[in-house]
């Protein structure tokens, strides 16, 4: 008799998935971002491993906010904003914007 898979072990399956992906992908693009530092590229790889990092912990971190009472979910989004705003606004400072 085979083994059958429940949905919420495919899920877990499918967030460990993302944050090991996330962890190898940010590693190498932080190597190769600190090759172009001070560069648009630099800037650019720099993003990319903040958003692969965000992917990587964002649903875990959801996961478990979502167990907790209403005040941790309210946290869990504005660390949530608070983190897109600060990738956003150092790339803006990246490209001399600010």
């Amino acid at each position: 008799m085979a083994k059958q898979r429940t949905e919420a072990a495919a899920k877990r399956s499918l967030v460990k998935l993302c944050a090991f992906i996330a962890l190898f992908l940010s590693a190498v693009i932080f190597v190769f971002g600190g090759l172009f530092a001070g560069s648009k590229a630099g800037t650019i790889l720099d993003l990319i491993a903040k958003i692969a990092l965000l992917i990587g912990i964002a649903f875990p971190a959801y996961d478990y906010a979502r167990s907790l009472n209403k005040t941790w979910k309210i946290i869990y989004w504005i660390a949530l904003v608070i983190y897109i705003l600060g990738c956003t606004f150092g790339v803006l400072k990246g490209f001399g914007v600010f």
